[in-house]
């Protein structure tokens, strides 16, 4: 089995943005959606790749790491 590509973690994108729809509560501006599950799971399920939008947030203190694959 091929291994999953990794994907980075959406807390820390400036893209990155909850809503106020219990049946989507996050979203990412980059690419105009909302969802139940993080946007960066929702681009590698429809396009079989990891996210190429990721930003880290200015002033995040944490550095942007990126999410093991499930």
């Amino acid at each position: 089995m091929a291994a999953r590509p990794e994907r980075p973690d959406c807390l820390h994108c400036e893209h990155y943005f909850v809503t106020w729809q219990p049946d989507q509560p996050r979203g990412c501006r980059a690419y105009e959606f909302k969802s139940a599950d993080l946007p960066s799971e929702v681009v590698l399920a429809s396009s079989g790749e990891p996210c190429r939008l990721f930003v880290r947030r200015p002033g995040d203190p944490t550095r942007a790491r990126l999410l093991r694959p499930r």
